[in-house]
């Protein structure tokens, strides 16, 4: 069985309110604090990877036409130039 008694000083049961009161307001904040950080922290990443994303497709077209261009020399006349190029199951020559 538990017993209580009854507060003798209304001061005191008022701080000790106030007190409670101010441990939840901590901890709500807390909660808010952690809730912000980790959305902050997922709206970085995904910015990230956009970035990385859109980087990587830049590059990737840009160094296709200078690369192709540069790997041709002129062929002297009478010559057969063939290029390779890799697909999924090997090297094909055209």
């Amino acid at each position: 069985m538990v017993q209580t008694r009854a507060p003798s000083d209304p001061i005191a049961s008022l701080l000790s309110a106030l007190r409670m009161g101010v441990a939840l307001a901590v901890q709500v904040l807390a909660g808010l604090m952690l809730v912000l950080v980790a959305g902050l922290v997922a709206l970085v990443t995904a910015i990230a990877g956009i970035t990385l994303a859109a980087a990587a497709i830049a590059m990737r077209f840009t160094a296709s036409r200078q690369a192709s261009a540069a790997r041709r020399p002129a062929a002297p006349e009478g010559t057969i130039t063939l290029e390779a190029r890799p697909t999924p199951r090997g090297w094909t020559v055209e």
